[in-house]
């Protein structure tokens, strides 16, 4: 009798708990030595910290779940049953991580089509800011005033975004207003000639200052430098000082803006 047990239960169980446990150290080893090659390949790729890390800890504990399913497979978990558990908890973290799928989902996109990339200056739903990295789920954003700002990658996408990083130049569009006694082409002379001592104004495409409007106190005229990315949120406050500046030398005069009221009297 226990000889038959022995032939029928115990050795065929104790064959499966080796071969278990054969499993569990061939899967130990497979998922430690992704994480190693999944590390060494991503650095290469330019990927920010966070990322990797998420990847190879991703890819470690992926294995180790497959490792364990296979595990209980041999143990003679029932593979219908094990196939319905899995199923589930699929089913059950795709409805509850929705919002973050489609984060990720943004977040591969950007990473096959590069829209914008670290250090790149973008503006995205009203915000204008200097990409420090971006993560599985996010983008990381440092505002010109300093604070940061952590964006979900659906949300970006949503949106939309302009990349001013892209062809390294940037166009101001500054404005000044002047009184209609003044001189308009004494005036254009001025902001040209500051234009063209600044060093951060591109020679190409060449500045412009013109006449823009009319308006019921002035003549607003608007100048048109292009300057380099790493100039753009500093040169326009510098400028605006030079130029007020100049027009205070030459009497050039900035009007307040005035109303005439005429007053009639009635016999």
């Amino acid at each position: 009798m226990f000889t038959e047990i022995l032939q029928t239960i115990i050795i065929p169980f104790g064959l499966r708990v080796l071969l278990a446990l054969l499993v569990l150290f061939i899967g130990r080893w497979l998922a430690g030595h992704t994480q190693r090659w999944v590390t060494s390949s991503l650095q290469k790729t330019g990927l920010t910290a966070s990322f990797v890390t998420l990847i190879k800890t991703l890819a470690y504990y992926g294995i180790l779940i497959v490792t364990g399913i296979v595990m209980l497979a041999i143990l003679g978990v029932p593979t219908a049953t094990l196939a319905t558990v899995v199923g589930i908890v699929v089913v059950v973290l795709a409805i509850s991580l929705q919002q973050s799928l489609g984060n990720l989902a943004a977040t591969i996109i950007f990473l096959l089509f590069k829209p914008f990339e670290v250090e790149d200056v973008i503006e995205t739903g009203g915000m204008l800011g200097v990409v420090q990295e971006m993560q599985m789920f996010n983008t990381v954003i440092i505002a010109p005033d300093g604070k940061t700002h952590i964006l979900p990658n659906g949300k970006i996408q949503g949106s939309g975004l302009t990349n001013f990083s892209k062809t390294d130049r940037l166009r101001l569009n500054l404005s000044f207003d002047i009184s209609y006694s003044s001189d308009i082409d004494q005036a254009k002379a001025i902001i040209m000639n500051l234009l063209d001592a600044d060093e951060r104004v591109l020679p190409e495409p060449a500045a412009r200052v013109f006449v823009q409007q009319l308006a019921d106190s002035s003549v607003q005229l608007v100048a048109w430098p292009f300057v380099r990315i790493r100039d753009y949120l500093t040169f326009q406050t510098y400028f605006v000082e030079q130029v007020k500046k100049a027009f205070d030398q030459a009497g050039i005069v900035i009007p307040f803006p005035q109303q005439d009221v005429h007053l009639f009297t009635h016999n």
